[in-house]
């Protein structure tokens, strides 16, 4: 979703999406210089080889959260800017608590209520190192 409006001003686009539905979604509706990858974003990340830190990272995990290994492979690739996109302010709070620590600040906090009369928030949280 996010890496077709990206692309319009990134050359180099990696995108990763663990479904095999929404990858296969993803590979048919992405311009050229996208590239959709097939993978968990921990396994991705453990594995990539790292050149260069990327100028920005978008990550939108599940409910569930980033988890401690992703959010230690994002900091280890150092990308001066991330966007995190979270549909739950409990493990929002869990996963930017080590970025935090690790010298990123947050620099544009933005909430939505989707879901009037319930807990849900869809948070998308700018953090700059």
């Amino acid at each position: 979703m996010f890496s077709a409006v990206l692309a319009r001003n990134f050359h180099h686009i990696f995108g990763v999406e663990a479904s095999q539905t929404a990858h296969a979604d993803f590979r048919q509706n992405v311009p050229a210089n996208v590239k959709a990858v097939g993978a968990r974003t921990e396994d991705y990340l453990s594995v990539r080889q790292v050149r260069k830190s990327p100028d920005l990272v978008v990550l939108d995990p599940p409910r569930t959260g980033a988890g401690k290994s992703v959010i230690r492979s994002l900091v280890e690739l150092g990308a001066p800017r991330v966007r995190y996109v979270s549909c739950d302010p409990a493990t929002l709070a869990r996963d930017l608590t080590p970025l935090l620590a690790a010298g990123y600040h947050i620099e544009e906090a933005h909430l939505f209520d989707l879901f009037p009369e319930t807990f849900h928030i869809e948070s998308v949280m700018l953090l700059t190192r």
